[in-house]
Parts: C-alpha cells; sequence; structure tokens
C-alpha cells in the first residue's frame, strides 16, 4: 500500500467535514421523529381507541337494551282488539343493533392493528440499528480522523522548506507541531580529554635576572 496521498485542496476536506456532520445529525433527527411518530400511533391505538370503543360498546348495548325493552313493553299493550304500532321501535332496535355490530367490528379492528403495529415497530427497529449506529458512532470517529487529517495538512503547509542537509524534516515538524516537541534534548557531548590528558605541557619559561648597575666597588682601581 502507497503511503501518498494527493490532496489537493483542504477546503474540499473541511467541505466534507461539515457535509458528513450535517448528515449524522440529519440522520439522528429523522430517525428519531420516526419513532416518536411510532411511539405516538401504538400509545393512540393501545390508549385512545382501545378506550373510546370500549365504551362505545357499552353505550351501545345499553341502547340495543332500551329498544329491546320499548318493543316488549309495545307487545305487552298488545289485546284482542287492540294492536299498537310496533314499527318505530322495531326500526331503532334495528339500527341499535347494527351500531352495536359496527363497534365491536371496530374495537376488535384495534385489538388486531394495535398487536400488528408492535410487531411492525419492532421490525423497524431492527432494520434501522445499522444506520443509527453509523451516524451515532461511525460519523463522530471520521469526524475526528478528518480534523486529524486537516491539521497535519495545514501544519505541513506552515512548515518552512529546509535550508539545507542539516534542516529539520517536514515530517518531523509536523510531528512537533501536532504531537508537541519530544521531551528529551540532546546536548552536546563533552570532550573526553583534557590539556594534560592530550599530551600538551605548560612552557617553561627561564628569567634572566640583571643587577642593575650600581656603584663602583671601593676595592676597584678607577680606570
Amino acid at each position: 500500500m502507497s503511503d501518498q496521498a494527493s490532496v489537493y485542496s483542504i477546503d474540499a476536506l473541511k467541505q466534507f467535514r461539515v457535509a458528513l456532520a450535517l448528515f449524522g445529525e440529519e440522520s439522528l433527527g429523522a430517525l428519531g421523529a420516526v419513532d416518536m411518530e411510532a411511539k405516538r400511533t401504538l400509545q393512540w391505538l393501545q390508549h385512545d381507541r382501545r378506550a373510546y370503543w370500549q365504551d362505545q360498546l357499552k353505550r351501545r348495548r345499553e341502547m340495543v337494551a332500551q329498544a329491546k325493552a320499548e318493543v316488549f313493553r309495545r307487545k305487552l299493550a298488545k289485546t284482542a282488539d287492540y294492536t299498537p304500532a310496533m314499527s318505530e321501535q322495531k326500526e331503532l332496535l334495528r339500527r341499535a343493533e347494527a351500531s352495536l355490530q359496527d363497534a365491536e367490528m371496530r374495537a376488535a379492528l384495534v385489538k388486531k392493528w394495535e398487536h400488528a403495529l408492535q410487531q411492525v415497530v419492532l421490525e423497524y427497529h431492527g432494520s434501522i440499528r445499522r444506520i443509527k449506529d453509523l451516524a451515532s458512532g461511525d460519523v463522530p470517529r471520521a469526524m475526528y480522523a478528518l480534523e486529524r487529517m486537516i491539521e497535519a495538512l495545514e501544519a505541513y503547509l506552515r512548515v518552512a522548506p529546509p535550508s539545507g542537509s542539516g534542516g529539520v524534516s517536514p515530517f518531523d515538524a509536523i510531528a512537533d507541531t501536532i504531537l508537541g516537541p519530544s521531551s528529551t534534548t540532546t546536548e552536546p557531548p563533552e570532550s573526553a580529554t583534557t590539556p594534560s590528558e592530550s599530551g600538551a605541557h605548560s612552557a617553561e619559561v627561564t628569567v634572566d635576572f640583571v643587577e642593575p648597575p650600581g656603584e663602583p666597588d671601593a676595592t676597584e682601581p678607577p680606570t
């Protein structure tokens, strides 16, 4: 594998990092919105609709009972020479019984769709697990890696080219910029020998003292 990479624009890396951040944020937001909608619908079925149709069943059973009681009362009023009209009461009973059947059907549908929706929600959570992990885990790691790349490339651009063969390598300069300078410093080696050990000797200086001229000796005859 080659260790070289052709990078033509650091700004393109920055723009890609921003786009990646937006993707992760929008993906998690959309998944969260769908999850909340699924929970709201399930809550609506389990509590609102179930309670509503249970109440409707109770009310419509009472209506059927009242309609039957009215028809029965009309039948009791029948005599040999008098037959009361019951067509209206029978029609009310028919409507009440039809309404009760409709409520029973709808209550059964609510129970059916409640279990079906629970199964669908579980399957949905299983299907989005990969993209949810991608948006919440892989995207932040990729953003961090891009940030390190951008910092390394910008540090490389700030490094001055070496003036000679003894200059610092650009890669060492980038490492110092990102990771910090090395904690160990190299000190110049001390001289292994002293002047006395290298064979040098101190010079011997001979000084001739000249006696200053004084008065002539008395014993010496004058010339």
